[in-house]
């Protein structure tokens, strides 16, 4: 009896050590798929700036409808700052689903670690450019909070390709580390996006 309680305790583990990983795929996925409508697959909202010489709002006039808070109009200055900033935002978003879909791809046995690895390094390159763009646009005052969250947001990202590329050994230790920077990271941004680019406004 003893010997076969020691013979399935390793599997055991195993087993757990499974159903763990599910779950973090499972989170993942939540993620990158709550990311990606929320990024590329809603419709502009109501409330949305708009970008000056936008058409369909003149003068920048924020539209209403019943049920959906009207928000103030954006200034000249946040215009600018809004359509600077999503010049960097667009690269940063999709290399952050990129890298997200990597690690997936990886715990579930499509690919091996050096593949991800490779996949994963050349993002480190554009979180770093993204950063150092981010941090040349000139801020208006009223938007040096939300930028701070934004710079800390490409920080995470960049911190959490890192991780991903940091090592080869079976340990995946750095991979839960790398999920929850990505994580931060996301929260972040979505806080980021429905300030300048609400329902996914984007500026021309």
């Amino acid at each position: 009896g003893a010997e076969m309680n020691e013979a399935a305790e390793p599997h055991a583990m195993a087993g757990t050590r499974r159903w763990w990983w599910a779950a973090v795929v499972a989170v993942l996925a939540g993620i990158v798929v709550y990311a990606v409508m929320h990024e590329a697959g809603k419709a502009p909202a109501p409330g949305a700036a708009s970008a000056p010489g936008d058409a369909s709002a003149p003068g920048g006039h924020i539209g209403h409808e019943m049920g959906h808070v009207e928000r103030p109009p954006m200034s000249a200055d946040d215009e600018r700052y809004a359509h600077a900033l999503w010049q960097v935002h667009d690269k940063v978003r999709a290399s952050a689903v990129k890298m997200t879909f990597a690690g997936l791809a990886y715990k579930m046995g499509d690919t091996d670690k050096a593949v991800m690895r490779d996949k994963v390094l050349p993002l480190i390159a554009v979180f770093d450019a993204a950063h150092a763009s981010a941090e040349a646009i000139q801020v208006p005052a009223g938007m040096r909070a939300l930028h701070v969250d934004y710079l800390k947001a490409v920080s995470l990202y960049q911190k959490a390709a890192r991780e991903m590329t940091s090592s080869l050994k079976k340990d995946d230790g750095h991979l839960l580390v790398a999920h929850g920077y990505s994580e931060q990271a996301s929260t972040l941004l979505l806080k980021v996006g429905d300030t300048l680019w609400p329902g996914e406004y984007k500026p021309n």
